[in-house]
């Protein structure tokens, strides 16, 4: 099969000047995505944990003063 090429040039004027700076955005804002989403979902996960630490603390304090606690006249022991 014979193949035929041109090499005249087109005369329509093709402006991908605008195609291309809606890629520049669009690949900007899904690096930025990539970047961001670990961060983020690192930070929540820390601020979760001391979240957690903080009321296993407080629960502890409680039942310490709990366990301090004179049954019967209903005050704290003072050892």
């Amino acid at each position: 099969m014979p193949q035929y090429s041109s090499t005249q040039p087109t005369t329509h004027p093709v402006n991908t000047s605008f195609k291309g700076s809606a890629d520049v955005h669009t690949n900007n804002l899904i690096g930025l995505s990539i970047i961001s989403f670990p961060i983020v979902l690192l930070l929540g996960i820390i601020t979760y944990k001391k979240y957690r630490t903080a009321v296993f603390r407080r629960q502890v304090a409680t039942l310490e003063k709990i366990w301090l606690m004179n049954v019967q006249n209903n005050t704290y022991r003072q050892d």
